[in-house]
């Protein structure tokens, strides 16, 4: 029962992470803690310790944070789990960085392969790893040359994070040229929509925590094959120099306002 009960409190901490809910977070993750320690499960009580960080980071309690990421990492470095004990470490060097746990903005990125699974069905596993590999590679080197960061990815796509809108649409038309460039030497390139939306959010370690993040996953699976689909809000700034066209209202999944989005024209 109790290892039932720090699975449930665990969960649901996370998940309220999530929803900058972080006060509720936190008492969901000390539970946690502490039912996890009742089953004498001392690397789960360590993972349990690291959520909680990051629940009092997304409520602003760098100190509190920074001893519930000692204490896990000293845990896991007597477990000999050097890899969690690195990552640990890592989250908290972040913290000393100044952003973790900050309010900050933000232009997010979510692209995604569009038929992937079918694709998947059709080349076989072999080719469809050589064909998800370059992808992942040139993705990832695009996303790097126009200033942003590579926050996860998320199977067949990825979660990136720029600094400023001009810089994430300039992302967003490099990779559909790349592909399209691809497509035209070589026969083949996967389809992939891409959606952007500038909004606040939470820092959290090498993470991003908030309602933004949630807004821009759902303007990216809006998003068709070979579209960059973007909220009306983050074009109007230092993005407005890009051609732009097919502007409408749509309604977002779990999102109670509709919002204005347009589709970024990267051929012209």
């Amino acid at each position: 029962m109790p290892m039932l009960h720090a699975l449930a409190h665990q969960a649901l901490g996370a998940t309220l992470i999530y929803e900058e809910e972080a006060p509720a977070a936190v008492s969901e993750l000390r539970s946690a803690v502490r039912h996890w320690t009742e089953t004498d499960a001392p690397f789960e009580t360590a993972e349990a310790r690291r959520w909680l960080a990051v629940a009092h980071r997304a409520g602003g309690d760098e100190a509190s944070a920074l001893l519930e990421l000692r204490a896990a990492k000293a845990a896991f470095e007597r477990l000999g789990a050097g890899l969690e004990a690195e990552r640990t470490d890592e989250m908290i060097r972040a913290g000393a960085g100044g952003d973790a746990g900050r309010r900050v903005v933000r232009t997010f990125m979510f692209t995604d392969i569009v038929g992937s699974t079918n694709l998947l069905e059709t080349m076989g596993d072999a080719a469809w790893h050589d064909v998800l590999r370059w992808h992942d590679e040139t993705l990832a080197s695009l996303i790097a040359s126009n200033g942003g960061e590579v926050v996860r990815t998320t199977g067949d796509g990825f979660f990136a994070a720029f600094d400023d809108a001009a810089s994430a649409a300039s992302g967003a038309i490099a990779i559909q040229r790349r592909l399209a460039e691809h497509r035209r030497r070589h026969g083949f390139a996967p389809q992939v929509r891409i959606g952007l939306h500038s909004a606040e959010a939470t820092a959290v370690a090498d993470d991003y925590v908030g309602l933004g993040v949630h807004e821009a996953a759902r303007v990216g699976a809006l998003a068709g094959a070979g579209e960059i689909l973007a909220t009306v809000a983050t074009v109007d700034g230092d993005a407005a120099m890009f051609d732009m066209r097919d502007e409408r209202e749509v309604s977002l999944k779990g999102i109670a306002q509709p919002v204005r989005v347009a589709t970024i024209d990267w051929g012209s």
